[in-house]
């Protein structure tokens, strides 16, 4: 019986996102960003609900541009998570263009692939520069990769380097978010379950996520946290620290 559930969660998937793939594209296509935003927001929100994703979120985006949004990162559901609550746009590395399923949801929703050579850099910095200036909310994930669900790895500073400078003449706001995951099957996480949930090390996907649509439902919490700018915390090592400890006391709540 749970296995045909997962199997009807997974079914449901495939049709779900290929269902706004057209749409999205078409509304992409024709310059209709708010069209898009939208759709794809849907998506986010349906996705959820068919793993059975019970999301609660807490405080709000801030309102100013240029904004960066930086969080920890667990899980293929944080994509979820976040673009079901806000019209974000994410930066992964390029090497996710290529996977299936999730590679199409992030070409869905217009993010930015970031090439990590260090050839690379100034260039893909520039997109994202682009990006800031146009008034498009960006998030990042300053881990570099996901964790485990029990730690969560240093914050890298040299995410926070735009912090440093104007973009289009104006300082950039940088506000933290944490991502906590609490209960599965309404019962606390206890740190046995954390594989279910966290996707890292040399996991591989399908397997992961075939799991994941067997466990029955989740609880998660989004809690968008107090922003800063470098003008209050120095350099991007000090707010990178400072995103790192925000993030983590709102995970111990």
């Amino acid at each position: 019986m749970i296995a045909l559930k997962a199997a009807l969660k997974l079914t449901l998937l495939l049709l779900w996102i290929g269902f706004w793939y057209l749409p999205v594209w078409v509304a992409k296509k024709w310059g209709k960003i708010r069209w898009r935003d939208a759709m794809v927001r849907l998506c986010y929100i349906g996705i959820l609900r068919i793993i059975g994703v019970r999301l609660k979120v807490t405080g709000q985006i801030g309102k100013m541009r240029p904004l960066l949004l930086v969080t920890n990162h667990l899980s293929y559901l944080d994509i979820c998570l976040l673009g079901a609550a806000a019209p974000v746009k994410f930066a992964p590395k390029s090497e996710i263009a290529k996977w299936p399923v999730i590679g199409s949801i992030c070409r869905m929703c217009n993010a930015i692939f970031i090439d990590r050579r260090p050839e690379k850099i100034k260039e893909m910095t520039a997109l994202v520069r682009s990006a800031l200036g146009r008034g498009e909310l960006i998030c990042l994930f300053p881990e570099g990769t996901t964790g485990d669900g029990l730690h969560m790895l240093p914050f890298k500073s040299g995410f926070f380097s735009l912090a440093e400078e104007k973009i289009d003449g104006h300082d950039l706001t940088v506000q933290p978010a944490a991502i906590i995951y609490t209960r599965i099957r309404r019962l606390p996480i206890d740190t046995t379950q954390w594989p279910l949930i966290a996707w890292y090390g040399d996991m591989h996907l399908f397997p992961h996520l075939w799991q994941l649509l067997k466990i029955g439902s989740i609880d998660a919490e989004l809690a968008f946290l107090a922003p800063v700018t470098s003008a209050e915390y120095g350099d991007r090592k000090q707010m990178a620290n400072y995103c790192q400890q925000a993030i983590g006391e709102s995970g111990k709540k």
